[in-house]
């Protein structure tokens, strides 16, 4: 069915639904409002797609609901999770999508506009330290209502998560494409991204009964992210020529440069502010990206510990002496001033070596060839007030004087003009003669003759008298 606006549908209980405006397209369905409900939107498949798998796949998302109701707050309803409320099918009962609870898309904001300071601070997002654990908080708890029903986002990455601006609760879309845990079955998730993508998967994929290792990894991930200004856990300094220069093979290669103990093969980016994290939140992070999955912290622990650093009864985040505007974990350097101050001297070297590079880009006199060079004089054999020779120049043509260029703007079309006047009256008289003798013959060849000369000069000498400088 080519669904549009005003097409009539129906819901499980075959009650009719009418569809709205078209909010959204994408690769496998679109996304209708319900006229009838305002509180709901319609997602319904395109034609082509293979619905059975679906249909199955959103029967047991139902059956196995996460507990995240929707929050109020100030009066305003913030819808944790798109998830499906129910069945939609044509009026012949054939399934073609669901129905869910409407989010306020223009409310929220992808996680990965809020990772890099200068990007936040223009779109008005939040930048603090505090408001950064919050949504990191936020996030895992989210995962672990998930995840205590054996769904799991798979795909998850900064792109794919939005969070309400004002509140900061996390709000998760496009839920058909997670990996879910029905009756005996488990429909897998159909998407991953390298750069989130866990070492033991970077080669074979996930795999049905591997997404939750693959979940705590990506959720890692993420939380290093918001923690240290964007910086990702695998980038930094390589120390050898033969290391991969990508983040997927960073990933498989176990190139984490900011555990405890550091790592020989690849330093810490500079900007990092890992060194001001407190001793438990460096573990976790150690744990996270060690070789042992197994040892990977689950997201109910990453709930438990960020939402500590989040809730400011706790204490455990203050504000900064120096930048009121910088937060920093209690007992700890500020790693907000320690970046700021890099990234001044960094500019500021910048600037100074911007001068030397634009007199760099100035023409030096060449140095003398190698072969016969002259070796130049001592100053102690240089005589006192002599002046030094001039340097021999190559000869040049001297410019015409005024006479010449005058003899050659006039004799130039008097010649031409003569030529007209009696080589043509000599043409037609030749032309003209019934029998034409020697003497007509001749007179038009000396009137050839002239005329070839005088364009011979016209075409050598009057570029000459055109180009040549004025003595």
């Amino acid at each position: 069915m080519a669904a549009r606006e005003g097409t009539v549908i129906q819901d499980g209980r075959r009650a009719s639904l009418t569809l709205g405006r078209l909010i959204k397209s994408g690769g496998a369905g679109s996304v209708f409002l319900i006229r009838e409900r305002p509180l709901e939107v319609a997602k319904l498949y395109h034609p082509g797609v293979d619905t059975r798998v679906y249909e199955r796949k959103l029967r047991a998302m139902l059956e196995l609901s996460p507990d995240l109701p929707d929050v109020q707050e100030k009066g305003v309803r913030h819808v944790q999770i798109a998830w499906p409320t129910g069945l939609l099918q044509e009026r012949g009962g054939r399934f073609i999508g669901f129905s869910m609870p409407v989010l306020d898309i223009a409310a929220t904001s992808d996680l990965e506009h809020v990772l890099q300071e200068r990007q936040a601070r223009a779109e008005g997002l939040p930048t603090t330290l505090g408001a950064k654990a919050t949504l990191a908080a936020n996030l895992a708890v989210m995962l672990a209502a998930l995840h205590r029903r054996q769904h799991y986002v798979v795909d998850l990455k900064p792109l794919n998560v939005r969070f309400y601006r004002k509140s900061l609760f996390i709000a998760m879309l496009d839920c058909d494409g997670f990996s879910i845990q029905g009756e005996g079955e488990r429909f897998p998730a159909g998407q991953v991204t390298t750069d989130y993508l866990a070492p033991e998967f970077q080669q074979h994929g996930v795999k049905p009964g591997e997404e939750e290792a693959q979940d705590r990894f990506a959720l890692a991930v993420m939380v290093f992210q918001l923690l240290n200004a964007g910086l990702h856990p695998y980038s930094g300094r390589p120390q050898g020529a033969n290391l991969p220069s990508d983040l997927p093979g960073r990933i498989a290669a176990h190139l984490y440069a900011y555990g405890v103990s550091g790592n020989s093969h690849i330093l810490p980016s500079p900007v990092s502010g890992h060194q001001g994290f407190p001793a438990a939140l460096r573990e976790m992070f150690d744990r996270a990206f060690s070789q042992r999955p197994l040892q990977r912290p689950t997201a109910s622990e990453w709930g438990a510990l960020l939402q500590g650093y989040a809730r400011r009864s706790a204490g455990q985040l203050v504000k900064c002496d120096k930048d009121g505007t910088h937060q920093h974990f209690a007992g700890l350097p500020c790693a907000a001033c320690a970046r700021k101050s890099l990234l001044s001297k960094a500019e500021r070297a910048t600037r100074s070596h911007a001068p030397r590079r634009a007199n760099a880009g100035k023409k030096r006199p060449r140095a003398a060839a190698a072969h016969g060079a002259v070796t130049p004089t001592p100053l102690r054999n240089v005589a006192r007030g002599a002046a030094a020779p001039p340097a021999a120049q190559p000869a040049a043509a001297a410019p015409l004087g005024p006479g010449a260029r005058v003899l050659f703007a006039a004799v130039g079309p008097l010649l031409l003009g003569w030529v007209m006047g009696w080589g043509m009256p000599a043409y037609r008289a030749y032309h003209a003669a019934a029998d034409p003798g020697w003497r007509e013959a001749m007179a038009l060849g000396v009137q050839g003759g002239l005329l070839l000369l005088a364009a011979l000069l016209f075409v050598l000498f009057v570029p000459v008298l055109v180009t040549s400088k004025q003595p």
